[in-house]
Formats: structure tokens, C-alpha cells, sequence
């Protein structure tokens, strides 16, 4: 249904599209501003400032009354907690024993069990459905409240807000979304969403010829905030600097999700717009989230949901190891995810507990990473996150790199320019200092790197389990 709407959208003249936008932006904004938002919103916000004792009994309340309603109003948890022999009596007696007895949610399970999982109760009247693809193709339904609208979009506006940003400020959004046919070749490639003060501009016509455009539409629009995929931001960033382009405005934050941020991709896009760049978690399906504060930190905001971060042999993961999220979540009560394995995972700091100058005493991590399959595993250095590895070569524009086996791997480059012998060794040294030298090394020379689902670029992958 979803994909056939996107059709029938991409075939209305332009006037349309921008008029079927304002009337959904008119609708969002009817929906997330209610008077519950603001409650909530107050709630997070006072919570963001509060000593972590504080934070942990809210959590535990949040987490005693997501597990009552998955037990009295979900056909999938109520069995599995009857079958353990939980009872309500023993969830309000102490939630984390409860917790840590229910059973890791697969992916395979959430998918094929929506109609089980989601909330029946009454009072939870569905006011909209999600679809995501994922990477089987098949699509995860997650059905959606209005509480659910409420929390998300509180908790994203206490993210803003906590960086410098209004509850309504001038903003570009940058995501995988169409907002303009792709095969468009003049602009405008954009349309503004007038009842959210936000500017969709089309990221499938992000092209070469077609970034000028987009710069000056940016120039005259002047947001106080641009949102996206890392990856779309950084080439926009990459034309402004290759250029030596002067912009009239200087956002307040660039906000990037969806995608791992890399390092040398803060780089480019804090000089090019002269603002701070903040990472951020959150996901379609209703994870909790994990925002980055203005001191620089990663905050696991464990007032949305409660967190454990696993190694693949299911063992808690140690300071400064990478984990697997297994995620427990307080802001989706309809389609509830309790234990959910959703793939992503993250660097824990190399302290357990860490004193942030920003004030908020919320747990904090190191990176990011991605998803469970953009993490590398050779023979010579076991699991590696890979930043940066064609440092200095200005040249490479764009690269994606593909691991088939351990030791097995192709990078494929977009070059500006003559790519030669002396730029493929460099290359080659620096994936051997990260990755070991025992591996077969493939780089071709592509003329494109077409996206993945959802418009995101895949720039790291493993195409193989570890066993």
C-alpha cells in the first residue's frame, strides 16, 4: 500500500505534491502538539537536569507500567509471562527481575507476530501505521498511538532544545524520503512544509550538477537547523568547501541520523556550515533514544527505555567493547518492544560511570556504530569499526566498502579526478593498519554508489556471520 501510494505521489504535477505535503505537515502537526506533548515534554526536560537516582526511579515506574500493559493487553507477552509464571503481583514487586526473565525479541519474531505483540487495549486507538523494510525486504509493521506520537516527538523536541533549538525553528530536511520525482532535472528539487517550518528537499536528485541549487535555495531559506543522513549532508558540505562557497546564514545545529557518523564527515560538515554537528539514536520501530549532548557526549536516555548492551556470545559487554542493543522501550505502548534485538550497536566509554560537564547524569557511550553487519571481523584484529581510510586523498569522493569474507574485501571509490598508483597504495596502507594485512584487497573504480533502502548510504558492510 505504502510503495503504491509513493507511485501514484510521484506521478502528481508539483503543485499537488506540494499541496498533499501541507495538508499531512497540517495533520503532524495537529497530532504531535497536543496537550499531552507539552506534559511530556516538561517531564523530559526536568528529567535531562535531575541527579541519575532520580532518572533511574522514573525509569523503573516507566518500566513496572509498560510490563503490566503488555501483560493485561498483549496476546504474545501475556503467554510468555504466564509460561514463566509472572504475575502482576511479582512486575509491580521488582520490573528488572521480570525483565531480565522475559526472552529476547528476534527480528524474525517481531515481524511475523505484529498482530500478537500490538496493544489491544481499547483506550490505544491506532492513529497511524509504520512501515519498514529492513534488510529482508519484507516490511515490519508497527501500528501507533497517539501517546506514541506524543513521547517520540517530546523527547525529540527535549533533544533540540537541550542543543540551543526553539520547539519551532526554520528547518532542512535531508532524508531517504521522495519529496520530488528523481528523474527531475531542473529545480525546484524541495517543497516547503509550511505548517512545520520545514523545508523536504529531495536527496535522490543530490546530484553534481544540481548542488548549486541546492546552496542557493539553502542561502535563501536560512535554517536555524539542517536534519538528515550524515552521508547527504557531507556531500553537500564537501561542494561548499571544494568550492570555497560563503554562506549568508550559519545554522544553530546540524542534526544526523539513521546512518553511522564518521569522523572525517563532522569534519567536513562543521566547516562547511561553522555550526556544531549532534548525533543522535532513535528508530521507525520506537527504540529509545541516545542523544548527543552540547559538551560532545553520547547520553543513553534511559528515561525513554532501558538499554543492555551484549557481545555476539550474549555476555554483557565491558567498558570500551562494542555491544549489541537489546532494547526495552517506554514510548511505543501499542506495539511494544520488550527485549528487542534490533541490530544496532554502540561503543561503550571506556568508564562505566562518567561525570559530563553538560550537567545530565544519563549514561553516557563512546560511539554509535551501526548496525550489527557494518562491523568488520578479520583473523588479525577480530571486530573493528572503520573510520577514515582514505585520509588525505581529497580526490576520493565517495567509497563503500564491502567485506565478503574474513579475509576477503572490495572497496569501491568514486574518484574526482585521475586516480594512480601512488593514491591505491595509500589506499592499501591503510586498510592493512586497520583491518591486517592476510586479506585479499579488491578497489575498483566506480562512476556511482547508488543508496541503499531508504535512501541511506551503506558505506561499511559484512556480507558474512561471524561464527
Amino acid at each position: 500500500m505504502a510503495d503504491f501510494q509513493e507511485k501514484i505521489y510521484l506521478k502528481l504535477p508539483y503543485f499537488l505534491k506540494c499541496a498533499l505535503v501541507n495538508v499531512k505537515g497540517f495533520k503532524n502537526k495537529k497530532e504531535r502538539y497536543t496537550k499531552d506533548f507539552y506534559k511530556y515534554f516538561d517531564i523530559y526536560n526536568e528529567l535531562w537536569e535531575q541527579d541519575l537516582d532520580t532518572i533511574k526511579q522514573y525509569q523503573k515506574s516507566e518500566l513496572e507500567k509498560l510490563l503490566l500493559d503488555a501483560y493485561k493487553h498483549t496476546e504474545w507477552y501475556h503467554k510468555i509471562m504466564v509460561d514463566l509464571d509472572i504475575t502482576p503481583d511479582l512486575i509491580k514487586a521488582n520490573p528488572y527481575t521480570v525483565l531480565s526473565k522475559m526472552p529476547i525479541l528476534e527480528k524474525q519474531d517481531r515481524k511475523n507476530n505484529t498482530e500478537a505483540i500490538v496493544n489491544t487495549d481499547p483506550k490505544r486507538t491506532t492513529v497511524g501505521v509504520g512501515h519498514t523494510s529492513g534488510t529482508t525486504g519484507s516490511p515490519t509493521i508497527t501500528y501507533i498511538d497517539l501517546e506514541t506520537v506524543n513521547r517520540s516527538f517530546a523527547l525529540w523536541k527535549r533533544f533540540h532544545n537541550k542543543i540551543g533549538l526553539k520547539r519551532i525553528e526554520k528547518q532542512v530536511r535531508l532524508s531517504g524520503r521522495f519529496v520530488v520525482h528523481p528523474d527531475r532535472k531542473k529545480p525546484p528539487f524541495w517543497i516547503n512544509n509550511y505548517a512545520e517550518s520545514q523545508l523536504l528537499m529531495s536527496t535522490y536528485t543530490l546530484t553534481e550538477q544540481n548542488l548549486p541549487h541546492y546552496i542557493q535555495k539553502l542561502n535563501k531559506y536560512k535554517p536555524a537547523l539542517i536534519d538528515g543522513f550524515p552521508t547527504l549532508v557531507t556531500v553537500l558540505s564537501k561542494y561548499i568547501n571544494q568550492n570555497n562557497i560563503s554562506l549568508t546564514f550559519t545554522p544553530k545545529a546540524i542534526c544526523v541520523t539513521a546512518e553511522t557518523l564518521y569522523d572525517f564527515q563532522r569534519k567536513e560538515i562543521e566547516k562547511a556550515f561553522k555550526c556544531k554537528i549532534y548525533n543522535q539514536y532513535a528508530s521507525s520501530e520506537g527504540s529509545p533514544f541516545i542523544t548527543e549532548c552540547t559538551s560532545g557526549n553520547l547520553h543513553v536516555n534511559i528515561d525513554s527505555g532501558h538499554f543492555e548492551f551484549l557481545k555476539p556470545n550474549g555476555e554483557k559487554a565491558k567498558p570500551g567493547e562494542i555491544g549489541n542493543m537489546i532494547v526495552t522501550s517506554f514510548r511505543n505502548l501499542k506495539t511494544p518492544l520488550i527485549r528487542y534485538n534490533i541490530g544496532d550497536t554502540v561503543v561503550l566509554a571506556d568508564k562505566e560511570e562518567q561525570i559530563c560537564p553538560c550537567g545530565c547524569e544519563m549514561p553516557i557511550i563512546k560511539a554509535i556504530s551501526g548496525r550489527e553487519d557494518d562491523i568488520l571481523w578479520t583473523e588479525e584484529r577480530g571486530y573493528v569499526t572503520i573510520d577514515i581510510y582514505h585520509e588525505g586523498l581529497e580526490d576520493i569522493t565517495k567509497s563503500q566498502l564491502i567485506q565478503y569474507a574474513p579475509d576477503n574485501i572490495v572497496l569501491d571509490i568514486i574518484v574526482n579526478g585521475e586516480y594512480t598508483q601512488a593514491m591505491e597504495r595509500i589506499l592499501l596502507n591503510h586498510l592493512k593498519e586497520r583491518l591486517g594485512k592476510n586479506i585479499e584487497y579488491t578497489i575498483n573504480v566506480v562512476d556511482d554508489i547508488p543508496l541503499g533502502k531508504g535512501g541511506k548510504f551503506v558505506a561499511v558492510k559484512r556480507k558474512f556471520k561471524v561464527e
